[in-house]
């Protein structure tokens, strides 16, 4: 099996176990930046899910099959807002899950795209052209602006969807997220 395929299968994992669990989510990261701009290989998947705790009881009973997951950490993580992992069995690929908890991460769900992937059983939804770039934007920021991969990302997103990108949506979130700054270096 190709690496591309093992992250298929494993996604393909995650997504069918969200949705027959009826959690909304989409993914971002690498995979939603791949799916937009250029391919980058990466060993995780990022995915902000509208999880609370009343179902992660019976997600983690499905996932435990094929994932490394500790359901004490998941607890703590969605009480603190933040993210908590998943560790394939037979890959030892990470899904990295962040909770739906700001207004951005609402709209962003509300505003991700349905696409199929070849090779993959699941139809996926995944952060929007825009939502991608200004999570990668605030990313980006919150490493102290100093990844050379995000910032190939960003340039990559900009330059291969110059004239789809909705501006008045990304300028309004930048000013929101504190990156219109960097949008604004950017897209000059």
């Amino acid at each position: 099996m190709s690496d591309v395929m093992e992250l298929l299968a494993v996604v393909d994992a995650v997504i069918g176990a969200l949705r027959r669990h009826a959690v909304p989510y989409f993914i971002t990261g690498s995979f939603a930046s791949s799916v937009h701009g250029e391919f980058r290989a990466t060993n995780d998947i990022d995915i902000v899910a509208q999880l609370d705790t009343s179902k992660l009881v019976s997600l983690f009973d499905e996932l435990s099959q094929e994932f490394v997951a500790d359901i004490d950490q998941a607890n703590a993580a969605l009480a603190l807002g933040s993210s908590f992992n998943l560790i394939h069995q037979r890959t030892f690929l990470k899904v990295d899950i962040f909770p739906c908890v700001s207004e951005f991460d609402r709209c962003a769900t509300e505003r991700a795209v349905s696409i199929v992937v070849p090779g993959a059983q699941e139809t996926l939804r995944v952060a929007s052209l825009e939502d991608i770039l200004l999570a990668k934007l605030r990313w980006f920021r919150l490493g102290g602006e100093t990844s050379q991969t995000q910032q190939r990302d960003m340039r990559q997103l900009v330059d291969l969807n110059r004239g789809q990108l909705d501006a008045e949506y990304l300028r309004r979130w930048a000013v929101f997220l504190g990156v219109d700054d960097i949008l604004a270096r950017l897209t000059a």
